[in-house]
């Protein structure tokens, strides 16, 4: 089968999701056309809904960079993945499976059956043993991320890891390199270190990522979620130089600061042990330069934390080096989103250029046997046009043989007849699947959905000020109408439909109701500065992601706001709070 021109590579990070469109150019090069960039949940306690959020979170992504079909290659995260570099005596080409399957059995922590593994030999050897490396995953996560895919409409040709795309990406944008150089990709959850020696690589990947950041910041702010962590530590977190950090605004962003630092150094230690570790088990040289890549560099001061560390030239990898940049791309933010696409550069390689240094996929046993299914059908094809080739050349000869198939040929056309009753009982039966499976879809992302409340009064309470206003009253507002309580304790529906179809008639009633804002009532204490406090409430929630204000509905948030006139201890106020994505009822 001949390579593809166009390929859309994704890179299924923990915390960041990436779908890059490349092109062929030439022989030899790249074209990057278009890319988007989609976030999950960072909060480890989410990874249950991973699945849904991945297949919600490509749907969307497929839209942005303008994907409608084709090959397509992703990366997936180090983390569950297991790696080992191993030594086995020369053998035949033949035997080397063999021999790397045994290897496999001892060395991964987990019964053979259950992971999905590769394997490539790599050049070097002192005549007797030659060295290979193994890459193996448990087999129902790697079945989860090909099910997300598959809901998203996309069937990968090639799945790999992340440290094997961003070993084919290094190779390919810095083909001048000499020596030994470290790239260092620090992502959510894990830290990938890639040495680079000429045809010589290792790869080690260390347990701590940018979210340990996160979680020592959690324990240290008590009563903050993992959310609201999170987003301190991207928006005020950075790797302070040594010694007392007298840059920080207050004293909450100086601990943050020096928790960030702390961690970096944990990764530097590490870093340390791991350079020791290649030059005597691999008989490697000590790097020469290093590259950093990955979400976690992008917190302010890494380069500098790095360089003074490690005592040796660091710059950010890039990527895109010798990509060719197509004109849609917007080439004003791609600077600083150009870590994302390292394993999206190396995937693309891997299937439109192919011949790459390492050539380790990963195949889901799904895949496999679709793969199986599809190899067979031109021999099966091929069968049959024999056959009835023979029978053609028989029934030229002999007279008795055609009699005998013109007799089959009537026993076929009833058996036929039969079947086709068959036929329409399974089409009816097809029919009703794809209903069933319709009105089922939305349930792929109920998991996430379940933290979407969670995520509204979460926000609502971090954005509440400390003094003057109270909540008195949340409604959510469907089809432009708040809902009211009924009689029974239930919801009454005011403005909104249900869905709705009468038992058996087979139509479909409208479609579900969405909640698309809050209706908020409440009261604001008599204070200096008046009713003020309600539009500063406002101005809080306008930044918030969960909320949708912006600049054309700003003015409808405030309905009602009554006016401080010195006879009461309190006044009402009441919001229309727009969602920045609604959620179904």
């Amino acid at each position: 089968m001949s390579a593809p021109t166009r390929v859309a590579a994704i890179n299924l990070g923990m915390q960041t999701v990436t779908l890059a469109v490349f092109e062929r150019a030439g022989a030899d090069g790249l074209t990057l056309t278009g890319y988007a960039r989609n976030g999950l949940l960072a909060d480890p306690a989410a990874d249950g809904s991973r699945p849904g959020q991945l297949k919600i979170a490509l749907t969307e992504l497929k839209s942005a960079a303008g994907w409608k079909n084709g090959a397509v290659a992703c990366a997936i995260p180090s983390q569950g993945v297991f790696t080992r570099f191993v030594r086995i005596p020369r053998v035949d080409a033949g035997q080397v499976a063999g021999v790397l399957h045994f290897e496999a059995q001892q060395n991964v922590p987990y019964p053979i059956e259950e992971v999905s593994w590769g394997y490539q030999v790599l050049p070097d050897g002192d005549g007797e043993t030659m060295g290979a490396v193994i890459l193996a995953t448990k087999r129902d996560q790697l079945e989860a991320t090909v099910e997300a895919l598959s809901g998203a409409g996309l069937t990968p040709s090639l799945i790999e890891t992340s440290p094997v795309a961003l070993y084919n990406a290094f190779r390919f944008n810095y083909p001048e390199a000499e020596g030994c150089s470290l790239l260092i990709d620090i992502g959510a959850r894990a830290t990938n270190l890639i040495f680079v020696e000429g045809d010589q690589f290792f790869i080690r990947t260390l347990p701590v990522g940018g979210n340990s950041i996160s979680a020592a910041l959690q324990k240290k702010f008590e009563g903050r979620s993992f959310m609201e962590v999170e987003a301190y530590k991207c928006s005020e977190a950075v790797i302070p130089p040594p010694g007392n950090y007298a840059g920080a605004k207050d004293a909450e962003a100086a601990e943050a600061a020096k928790i960030a630092r702390t961690v970096m150094t944990r990764v530097h230690n590490e870093i340390t042990r791991s350079i020791t570790f290649y030059r005597t088990s691999q008989q490697g040289a000590a790097p020469m330069r290093v590259y950093l890549a990955g979400g976690g560099v992008s917190l302010p001061y890494t380069l500098e934390f790095f360089n003074e560390k490690l005592s040796l030239p660091v710059e950010f990898f890039n990527p895109l080096r010798r990509v060719g940049i197509g004109p849609g791309v917007d080439t004003a933010r791609l600077p600083s989103e150009a870590h994302s696409l390292g394993e999206c550069t190396g995937a693309a390689l891997h299937l439109l250029l192919g011949d790459c240094p390492l050539e380790i996929g990963l195949k889901a046993p799904s895949l496999e046997r679709a793969e199986a299914d599809q190899r067979r059908r031109p021999f099966l094809a091929a069968a049959a046009a024999a056959l009835v080739g023979a029978l053609a050349v028989a029934g030229l000869y002999y007279d008795r043989a055609a009699q005998r198939v013109a007799a089959l040929n009537e026993e076929t056309a009833g058996q036929a007849a039969t079947l086709e009753g068959h036929k329409a009982e399974l089409d009816q039966l097809a029919s009703e699947r794809r209903q069933l499976m319709e009105e089922a879809s939305d349930l792929a992302a109920a998991p996430a959905l379940r933290t979407a409340w969670a995520a509204v009064v979460n926000e609502l309470g971090g954005k509440l000020p400390a003094r003057n206003i109270w909540l008195t009253r949340l409604r959510p507002v469907v089809g432009g109408q708040p809902l009211e309580p009924s009689e029974k304790g239930g919801a009454a529906w005011t403005g909104a439909e249900k869905t709705s179809g009468g038992e058996g008639d087979g139509e479909k009633g409208p479609a579900p109701a969405e909640v698309s804002a809050l209706m908020i009532d409440g009261l604001y204490l008599e204070n200096d500065d008046g009713p003020a406090v309600v539009d500063e409430f406002v101005e809080a929630l306008a930044g918030s992601p969960v909320f949708g204000i912006n600049p054309e509905n700003k003015a409808d948030v405030v309905q009602m706001r009554a006016t401080q006139s010195g006879e009461a201890w309190a006044y009402d106020f009441k919001l229309l709070l727009p969602l920045a994505r609604p959620i179904p009822l």
